[in-house]
């Protein structure tokens, strides 16, 4: 078995315990599965998608409470657009990403 292959079946088994987790305690874990799905269609090159769902992802975080969630969303939302390109997109993500981690107090992480 290859390490592909081997890291594969581990990320598909974390994915359906998180979607487990997010299905009986939405509040608490909705916010992580689309994290999680939204990187899975970066990786895949579904680009619509990943975009939808890091902007559902954040917004999960948001509403829930979850500031150190949603700054990473940020982040990696950030991250996901740099990578296609669209610096203008890309830097409003870092500007929230920036917010949500003063706001926890990260001044070394928003700087």
């Amino acid at each position: 078995e290859t390490d592909d292959v081997k890291w594969m079946e581990i990320a598909e088994a974390s994915m359906k315990e998180m979607e487990t987790c997010a299905a009986h305690a939405p509040s608490n874990y909705k916010h992580k599965f689309l994290l999680l799905q939204a990187e899975c269609a970066f990786l895949s090159g579904e680009d619509n998608d990943a975009a939808k769902l890091y902007d559902s992802a954040i917004k999960a975080a948001d509403d829930n409470g979850f500031i150190q969630d949603q700054a990473v969303a940020c982040e990696r939302a950030g991250i996901f657009h740099m990578k296609r390109g669209n610096t203008s997109t890309a830097s409003h993500y870092y500007g929230q990403a920036h917010n949500a981690y003063l706001k926890l107090g990260a001044e070394k992480k928003a700087s």
